[in-house]
């Protein structure tokens, strides 16, 4: 979460014993940003440790991660799912941690009848290389004036590629650049159609 940039986010990860994880906390204000700042879990990715080995997810360019989720805060909207691969490029702007593939997503709130499991799908195309390290977003702009750019046809440096899905080295799940309480339980995140 963002302490190093003095900000007062927090959350924890916990096994429910259930076959699941619960990522929960609170998305708070960068003081010194004066916007929201970020909580975060990963896999092993980072400095100093060796990057994970997933399966060959190429297959599936044309579809999105699948995420087999539940949340108590389906309304808030600062959920971002993140991947990073082997031969990713630093972008501009983008100064602490590894290079990501980043996307928003949204969970839908839970039916009265079920135990509110849904798999959301991310689809590949909505992620991208050039987000922001101040919003996590790809379509704002950085007090520093620089202009983040999604993925798209003006864009195509910043998709993930088949190459990049064959090299999967970590994947992240976010809260971050919307203040508030959030609750995301995952039983599950997979690529498909």
């Amino acid at each position: 979460h963002d302490p190093v940039m003095g900000g007062a986010s927090h959350s924890a990860l916990r096994l429910t014993g259930q076959g699941s994880a619960s990522f929960e906390g609170t998305c708070a204000i960068v003081r010194f940003l004066q916007a929201p700042g970020f909580c975060k879990v990963s896999t092993g990715e980072g400095y100093g440790r060796a990057p994970e080995t997933f399966p060959d997810a190429s297959p599936f360019l044309s579809g999105g991660l699948h995420l087999t989720v539940r949340s108590a805060t389906p309304a808030y909207r600062g959920f971002k799912a993140s991947f990073t691969a082997r031969g990713m490029v630093r972008q501009p702007g983008q100064f602490h941690g590894v290079p990501s593939f980043k996307a928003d997503f949204a969970v839908p709130a839970p039916s009265d009848d079920g135990p509110g499991w849904v798999t959301v799908r991310v689809p590949f195309s909505s992620f991208s290389a050039g987000t922001s390290e101040y919003t996590g977003r790809c379509d704002t702009k950085d007090p520093t004036g620089l202009q983040h750019h999604c993925c798209g046809t003006a864009h195509p440096e910043l998709c993930p590629t088949a190459a990049h899905l064959s090299a999967i080295t970590g994947l992240a799940l976010w809260a971050e650049g919307v203040e508030g309480d959030f609750s995301l339980e995952v039983r599950a995140i997979a690529a498909g159609l």
